[in-house]
């Protein structure tokens, strides 16, 4: 139990503190004692070395992702390039093609996965709500975007190189006979017939699949800009809102034209010229990319690992800078207030 004697100097100090004028109150709450003062400057610097120290550990974790991030990316080029150089034969049967249509499947998930982190970023810009600053935002989504396009090229290059349907005769002569003058000749389905037509199965679903993901891909944007212009209709719309809609449409209608431009190029252009390999080459060849793809999407998720911790470091570090910036203002219109 409080002694009565406390209550009361309490009570008379609050009533005190109460009746002074806010300059007043802080003139008083800023007198400090020399010693209390120095600890004030000391603990700026003290927050200085903090803040140096969380600035070393924000570059390394920089470091780590764009060492997983050149890791990835590297992978895969390699993979495309590899896969695309070469073609089933009549003893690999559809063995290629069938890891090219893997590959393309991987690659169109990776761009998935980018648009989910994009469409977080977009919704922080839209509202003005983040612990970042608006230019880390805006730097992140080009890189979003940059390695999306990245993967839009590998798939067209990637889809572009599935056999194209040939014309071939159904049936050839596969052995002669001649009896008394007659000539009886065998005819038997051709290999090369078979082999085409299998190919062409797969060529075909898969092309149209990467011509419809791009068909979808327009009619998307087209959707979102509609949209989007109606919402900038609307009346007392915020700022940073409104500029955020206007640079997404700019942004949407510059990824409509050049969508529609690598759909041409994709519908109207030929197969490149690929080598046949056989069967064992395939076999090898299956299982190298099988493993290299596990490989990459561990690399590949830790990246994103790696992009939360560095949005935690980031969002400590403003805080601690702000936290900086406050106490040396304070400093500074304390200084300015003391006689000179």
């Amino acid at each position: 139990m409080k002694h009565p004697a406390t209550t009361l100097f309490f009570t008379i100090t609050c009533t005190l503190l109460a009746t002074l004028s806010p300059a007043q109150a802080q003139e008083n709450a800023t007198h400090l004692t020399p010693a209390d003062l120095e600890a004030r400057r000391q603990s700026v610097v003290n927050l200085e070395n903090h803040i140096a120290q969380r600035e070393d550990r924000l570059g390394a974790i920089v470091l780590d992702i764009r060492s997983l991030d050149d890791r990835v990316e590297d992978g895969v080029d390699v993979i495309v390039a590899m896969v695309g150089e070469i073609k089933d034969s009549e003893e690999s049967k559809v063995r290629i093609a069938r890891v090219k249509a893997d590959v393309i499947t991987g690659l169109r998930k990776t761009i998935e996965f980018y648009n989910t982190h994009r469409d977080t970023i977009r919704e922080q810009l839209r509202t003005g709500k983040s612990a970042l600053p608006k230019e880390t935002l805006e730097k992140d989504l080009a890189i979003f975007d940059e390695r999306i396009e990245k993967r839009v090229a590998q798939v067209l290059a990637l889809a572009k190189t599935f056999t194209d349907p040939k014309e071939l005769e159904k049936y050839e002569v596969t052995s002669t006979a001649s009896w008394f003058g007659w000539t009886i000749e065998n005819e038997e389905i051709s290999e090369a017939w078979k082999q085409n037509r299998r190919e062409s199965r797969h060529t075909e679903s898969a092309k149209e699949a990467v011509s419809k993901g791009l068909q979808d891909s327009i009619a998307h944007l087209e959707q979102r800009n509609a949209y989007l212009t109606e919402k900038l209709k609307l009346p007392n719309l915020p700022e940073v809102e409104r500029e955020f809609y206007q640079s997404e449409i700019t942004h949407n209608a510059g990824l409509i034209a050049h969508r529609g431009e690598q759909l041409h190029e994709f519908s109207s252009g030929s197969a490149p010229e690929t080598l046949p390999v056989e069967q064992g080459h395939a076999h090898e060849l299956d299982q190298l990319v099988q493993s290299s793809r596990k490989d990459l999407r561990e690399d590949f998720f830790a990246i994103f690992r790696k992009y939360a911790e560095l949005n935690r470091a980031r969002a400590e570090l403003k805080e601690l800078n702000d936290n900086l910036a406050a106490r040396r203002q304070w400093l500074q219109d304390y200084d300015r207030r003391q006689p000179q």
